[in-house]
């Protein structure tokens, strides 16, 4: 699933802007209460599914780079969030509703149960191909080191996990 574009905040026209890849779980957003995952890391989906309900949802809360997120936005960056949450109507209410400004949302297809590092290199390939993304500047942050070899293996980009693991 993609959405576009959200329209909160005024935002600075900026000519050379920056890939902002955020992942939400354990990065931008506390869903810690919900979650349970194997041994690589890769959340248990059937379990996740079962936790996903607006009650638990919006128990959530926002961790620190939440601020790096809105400024990158705010700054004219192109801000995308990278999930491999399968997103409900609670979810999207979420994100709204707590201000996490985006201009694209890139999430699980309903039925895939492909590993989450595989899902977000084949979802995020495009930044690396299409002429008018591939020459930008692209940092990604995720709190999952197999997301983010996967990912750094399309090309250059930063990597930054936020638990203080940080590679170009």
């Amino acid at each position: 699933m993609s959405i576009l574009k959200t329209t909160f905040t005024p935002r600075f026209y900026n000519l050379e802007p920056r890939i902002c890849i955020y992942d939400l779980d354990g990065t931008v957003i506390d869903s810690s209460h919900r979650a349970t995952h194997d041994e690589n890391g890769n959340i248990d989906l059937a379990n996740w599914i079962a936790n996903s309900t607006k009650e638990l949802i919006f128990n959530d809360s926002l961790m620190a780079l939440y601020t790096q997120l809105v400024n990158d936005y705010k700054n004219g960056d192109m801000v995308i969030l990278c999930t491999a949450r399968l997103l409900g109507k609670y979810d999207l209410e979420y994100i709204h509703s707590m201000g996490i400004y985006y201009d694209r949302i890139i999430s699980r297809p309903e039925g895939n149960q492909t590993n989450d590092g595989i899902l977000k290199n084949a979802q995020l390939r495009y930044l690396f191909n299409l002429p008018q993304y591939k020459d930008r500047e692209k940092i990604f942050y995720d709190d999952n080191q197999n997301n983010l070899d996967m990912v750094g293996r399309l090309g250059k980009v930063e990597l930054v996990n936020p638990r203080g693991y940080a590679t170009a």
